[in-house]
């Protein structure tokens, strides 16, 4: 990031930070709890920065794509993304879905302004857009006709299923896990980070377990999938979206 940047990025944390902490307290526990050795003042990076993502993204900004075929040679074979909200999320999300065919389960922002310009920016590209919920048979679809179907994995997902994140429960969406079993689709991860010169996204070929039984493969594949995300984290902690309470138990969810 750029001296300019930079600078702004640091004013826009510290105004969330000191005028307007929307979410500072979910912030600061989330971070707290995971690095206790770190300074929470950190997280003025992820609001300042994550506001220049989406100026950088409606400039028309890019992210470098990298792809595994890039590197290896292999083949371009369709099947599931992990991911999560790391780097500019959206702006990624965009430039993959102008060298691949993406299928993405999305929500809708609560705010309405900002749901309609996130919706206006999400039409971009080769980019399909799906409900959080009663969408997955279109999932299927979508894989079969070749797309790649995005599963968004490190936000609370009320009934899922509790699985470790940071040592500590986090209730997880089973979708990825379940339509990884019932396909045997390949499965990639790829994960979002701002670089010094811009925005870049690297997906990768990944090996999640796969037991045979469906439901010991469910808490498998789930449990890997947040063991992905925490390392992605840990090592740019405060390019991840901690304004979400990821840890907070759902009303009615599954014991711990």
């Amino acid at each position: 990031m750029r001296g300019p940047a930079r600078a702004l990025a640091w004013l826009l944390g510290w105004i969330w930070w000191t005028i307007l902490p929307v979410r500072k307290g979910v912030a600061l526990a989330g971070f707290r709890a995971a690095f206790p050795e770190r300074d929470p003042g950190e997280l003025r990076r992820t609001v300042g920065e994550l506001v220049l993502g989406y100026w950088d993204l409606l400039r028309g900004v890019r992210a470098e794509v990298v792809l595994p075929w890039d590197r290896d040679g292999g083949p371009a074979e369709p099947g599931l993304v992990l991911c999560g909200h790391g780097g500019a999320w959206d702006l990624a999300l965009l430039s993959g879905a102008e060298r691949i065919p993406l299928t993405v389960f999305v929500r809708t922002p609560s705010n309405p302004l900002a749901a309609r310009l996130i919706a206006r920016l999400r039409r971009r590209g080769d980019l399909e857009l799906l409900g959080p919920s009663g969408s997955m048979e279109q999932a299927y679809a979508a894989l079969e006709r070749g797309r790649f179907v995005v599963f968004v994995q490190d936000q609370r997902h009320n009934r899922g299923i509790p699985v470790p994140f940071f040592g500590r429960p986090a209730w997880t969406s089973p979708a990825l896990a379940a339509m990884a079993w019932r396909t045997g689709a390949p499965v990639y991860f790829a994960w979002p980070e701002r670089t010094g010169a811009g925005h870049r996204v690297v997906m990768e070929r990944a090996s999640p377990p796969r037991p045979e039984d469906r439901d010991a493969a469910i808490q498998a594949i789930t449990a890997w999938s947040q063991e992905r995300i925490e390392a992605a984290i840990r090592r740019i902690p405060h390019s991840w979206l901690w304004l979400h309470d990821r840890w907070r138990r759902p009303e009615g969810g599954h014991g711990a």
